[in-house]
């Protein structure tokens, strides 16, 4: 008999198992019994195993029909994302500035690759958020989300633009716990307007600079805001697109 194996290398053998006989997303998985067989392990084994895959989004078992490939989308890595920055504790606005940087980062590389070369279109998506983040109401944080999305996805890297998403709607569900932002909607606005007209200009290193503004305005508000500070804004980066 095979010697039992962890669960861990079980549900690494079946990803192997995918990518080897490149099965895309939505494919039939090989039943229970020819898993079982092909790794040499039980078939409870090979049950827990796509129990884990199936919480991380590699497989989908659906009831009454079988269990297919996933699109192992963002939605595991939410979670645990979510549950890391709520368990630092409730008083600690690192939690929140962790996400605002990493963002930053991205964000600000993105948007200086875009201010070089990008479809006029985008400029008129990107002031139709601007336009609807003058505005008061819930539209405006979704206008928002939008707008970065839409840089995001203009550069072309599809990874990038699902992190981005997914700090912002982690920030966003760790913000509200914490009080609520604190903020305006006009100056939400104009600092978005800044980037617009860098990208207008075609100017990478005023994108840049443009961003760094945005998310010092950021960390501004959370320090006027009731859930503690992360500090003073610092200096943009000059030079260099990336931060």
């Amino acid at each position: 008999m095979a010697r039992p194996q962890r669960s861990e290398e079980i549900t690494k053998q079946i990803i192997d198992l995918i990518v080897d006989r490149q099965l895309p997303t939505g494919a039939p998985m090989p039943t229970e019994l020819s898993l079982a067989e092909d790794i040499g392990v039980s078939r409870n084994s090979i049950r827990e195993a796509v129990k884990a895959l199936q919480a991380l989004g590699i497989v989908e078992v659906r009831h009454g029909y079988g269990t297919f490939v996933g699109s192992a989308g963002s939605e595991a890595l939410q979670t645990w994302l979510l549950f890391r920055t709520r368990s630092r504790g409730s008083t600690d606005a690192g939690r929140l500035r962790d996400l605002l940087e990493v963002r930053e980062m991205i964000e600000t590389e993105l948007t200086s690759r875009v201010a070089r070369d990008h479809r006029p279109e985008l400029i008129g998506g990107l002031q139709a958020c601007v336009a609807r983040m003058r505005r008061k109401g819930p539209d405006a944080a979704v206008a928002d989300r939008e707008f970065h999305d839409l840089i995001c996805a203009e550069a072309g890297f599809d990874l990038a633009r699902e992190l981005t998403g997914l700090f912002w709607d982690v920030y966003r569900a760790a913000e509200g716990e914490m009080g609520g932002p604190v903020s305006s909607a006009p100056a939400t606005a104009k600092r978005h307007q800044a980037i617009v007209d860098a990208l207008v200009n075609g100017d990478a290193e005023e994108a840049a600079h443009a961003v760094h503004r945005h998310f010092d305005e950021v960390r501004k508000r959370a320090k006027a805001g009731r859930y503690g500070g992360f500090g003073e804004a610092r200096p943009a980066v000059s030079g260099s697109a990336a931060s």
